[in-house]
């Protein structure tokens, strides 16, 4: 499997001791300006530490596509509050993308995604606008793993931000 990773793309093995059984998208709209009501969460977890999910494309885009929004978004594995900034040092932030964010000779779209990125229980997303709150669209591709418990249990250490300095 092939993730972006910004300039460059990346493939990405199935992690040893996994298989994978599935693949779903997941489509909507959120409000920039939010990260912790029910419209943020994005309910993966089925009650087993034997089966995650890993995010293998992220896109959005403001609902007024012709507007000159500048508009980022992360996804993570918790609610993050940090509106308008990324942390790539900490683990529960995993995907992170922006809109018309200016450069010297363009407006653009950028998205970069963990390569090792695996969620076990839900899915946070939230977005940010430089100017007024506006609704957000955004598309996530996840594929669905099988694990052993054990296996699980480590990546959900990982996932509550336990595996390193935040």
């Amino acid at each position: 499997m092939v993730v972006n990773t910004g300039s460059k793309q990346v493939m990405l093995d199935t992690p040893k001791g996994a298989k994978k059984i599935g693949e779903i998208v997941m489509m909507g709209q959120i409000l920039t300006g939010t990260y912790q009501g029910s419209e943020n969460r994005l309910q993966l977890f089925d009650g087993k530490f034997s089966t995650g999910y890993r995010v293998i494309a992220f896109d959005m885009c403001p609902k007024f596509i012709q507007g000159s929004q500048e508009i980022e978004a992360v996804l993570s594995t918790e609610p993050k509050s940090g509106l308008g900034t990324w942390n790539w040092q900490d683990s529960q932030e995993i995907a992170w993308a922006a809109w018309n964010v200016p450069t010297t000779s363009r407006h653009g779209k950028y998205d970069f995604i963990r390569p090792d990125n695996m969620i076990i229980e839900d899915l946070y997303i939230r977005g940010y606008c430089a100017a007024e709150a506006v609704n957000m669209n955004y598309m996530i591709t996840l594929e669905k793993y099988e694990f052993p418990e054990w296996m699980g249990a480590g990546f959900l250490v990982e996932n509550l931000g336990q595996a390193g300095p935040n």
